[in-house]
């Protein structure tokens, strides 16, 4: 009897479903199809995405894991360098330098809303305003995600695939080039100190020198000898000498520090090259004159025909120098452009002039006080003397200590640049996206699908609550209290369907192929 029943059940509900399948089958139709065409009016979202490979060693910060070191602390979990990763690519610095490097304006709506908001918010602008409403709008947008412990992947949304595109290849840039300026703060403040360091020795040795310069002007012994007077003159000569190559000096050293810069900018870093062996050899012939110059001066004038050719044959070597230097550079640095390469040249050289030009000071000075000994046996003169010529001794060999460690630090940048650099690899680049993520049209048609069977279903519960005729034989005896002697079976066709059936029909069928049509003119429409 149980199984009786549920054959029966079952088979009314089926006859049920037969009788209704048109307010079935009509709303699985329509749904979809409303569903898709919503599709069209809804702002597409477009994707792009990029990962990052990062060193372990380069999660945990310099501090940490010193403290890790000295103690037992727990490791930083998955979520937390995460957390710690989001925060930094999505934080106000990094989205208002996406803005400026990609000049995103601010759109007119924010303007409206800021503008309406700084009304109520004194002391407030509603140009400030509507750029933190920008900066909030794109970090809204920015997706962060870690695989493992070293792998983050940003993610962008925009409504414009280049948008989206520019966006993450930004953003991975900005990422890369914070990271590498934290790993060299150390030493690009070991540089400035450097420099600052330089530029008060050199002012402490140009003034150190100008004292020793007077002192000796003033404490010449005036004569009527002719062997003192000659001495007089060849020390004059050589007090005026030495003056013009301090001016020599001075003037190369700043366009030394210029030329330096721009190179850097340009990303060459002039003091690590290490010039061919023709070009120190010539060098070293250049330096072997300064003795020779020193012999000179202790026993010919500063005019007299020897000096005069040995100057001669230096500066004959120095421009070879120059010619060599240029050479080199131009079959050495053939990648770089013309202006850099006449740049790097010319820094070269002023190394080269700068190097010989102190070195040929020391030796002059050196000739000076043996001159001066012949002039004068004073011991407050040369007491005077040795201490001023110490004072300038002692801020040129500081000052050539904080040259050296200014060479070093720019060596010790440039590898802690290479190194830093090594840390960080996009493992995969941003590409354009070639469809937007939302809104999923696959998705769409399900759930419409889903919602016409629902819509369905409602209207078919609905329309037998309402229908109050007898569907059986056992509710006429139950309902009238009459016995059924006979029952005729209803005779229907494929054709016997009621009006309002055909009209349900008929009504379905054209708003089916007005949503078609309409879908078809968006697709054509929008390419």
């Amino acid at each position: 009897m149980i199984k009786t029943a549920k054959a029966f059940d079952i088979r009314e509900i089926w006859q049920l479903l037969v009788k209704f399948k048109w307010y079935l089958i009509i709303p699985v139709i329509i749904v979809p199809l409303a569903a898709i065409l919503a599709t069209f009016f809804i702002q597409p979202v477009y994707e792009s995405s990029t990962s990052i490979l990062i060193d372990e060693s380069n999660i945990l910060p310099p501090s940490v894991q010193r403290g890790l070191e000295m103690q037992v602390y727990r490791r930083l979990s998955t979520a937390d360098i995460k957390n710690a990763m989001s925060n930094q690519i999505r934080s106000t610095k990094y989205i208002k330098s996406l803005i400026a490097k990609l000049d995103i304006p601010i759109p007119e709506w924010i303007r409206a809303s800021a503008a309406s908001r700084a009304a109520n918010l004194p002391g407030v602008s509603a140009a400030e305003l509507s750029e933190n409403i920008l900066v909030q709008t794109i970090r809204e947008q920015i997706g962060v995600e870690m695989s493992g412990s070293n792998i983050v992947t940003i993610t962008v949304q925009s409504a414009l695939p280049v948008m989206a595109h520019k966006m993450t290849l930004t953003l991975a840039e900005i990422f890369l080039e914070e990271s590498l300026a934290k790993d060299l703060a150390g030493i690009q403040g070991s540089i400035s100190f450097t420099e600052e360091q330089l530029a008060v020795y050199r002012e402490k040795l140009y003034n150190a020198q100008n004292k020793l310069k007077r002192f000796r002007q003033n404490m010449i012994v005036v004569s009527v000898d002719e062997d003192t007077t000659t001495l007089n003159r060849n020390l004059n000569a050589i007090f005026s000498a030495v003056e013009a190559i301090d001016i020599d000096i001075s003037e190369a050293e700043n366009e030394k520090s210029d030329i330096e810069l721009i190179l850097r900018l340009r990303g060459i870093e002039p003091n690590t090259i290490n010039l061919p062996e023709n070009i120190k050899k010539q060098k070293n012939q250049l330096m072997n004159t300064i003795p020779r110059l020193a012999e000179l001066l202790g026993r010919y004038s500063w005019r007299d025909a020897k000096v005069v050719a040995l100057n001669q044959e230096t500066r004959d070597i120095i421009t070879s120098i120059g010619s060599e230097i240029q050479l080199y550079v131009d079959k050495a640095y053939v990648d770089i452009a013309t202006e850099s390469a006449a740049d790097l040249s010319r820094y070269l050289i002023l190394e080269t002039n700068i190097e010989f030009m102190r070195t040929k000071i020391s030796a002059m000075q050196k000739s000076i006080g043996k001159i001066k000994s012949r002039l004068s046996r004073d011991p407050a003169v040369e007491v005077t003397m040795d201490r001023l010529q110490s004072e300038v001794d002692r801020y040129r060999e500081l000052y050539q200590l904080f040259v050296q460690h200014s060479q070093y630090a720019a060596i010790d940048q440039s590898a802690k640049k290479v190194e830093a650099q090594s840390k960080f690899m996009i493992v995969q680049p941003a590409v354009m996206p070639l469809g937007p993520i939302s809104p999923n049209r696959s998705q769409m048609i399900l759930f419409g699908i889903i919602l016409g069977i629902m819509i369905g279903s409602g209207a078919i519960l609905i329309l037998m609550m309402l229908d109050d005729s007898f569907k059986k034989v056992e509710d006429v005896e139950e309902y009238l209290n009459l016995s059924v002697i006979a029952t005729i079976p209803r005779i229907s066709t494929p054709y016997t369907i009621k009006r309002k059936d055909r009209a349900l029909i008929y009504i379905g069928f054209v708003v089916s192929i007005l949503l078609a049509a309409a879908i078809i003119y968006m697709k054509f429409k929008n390419g």
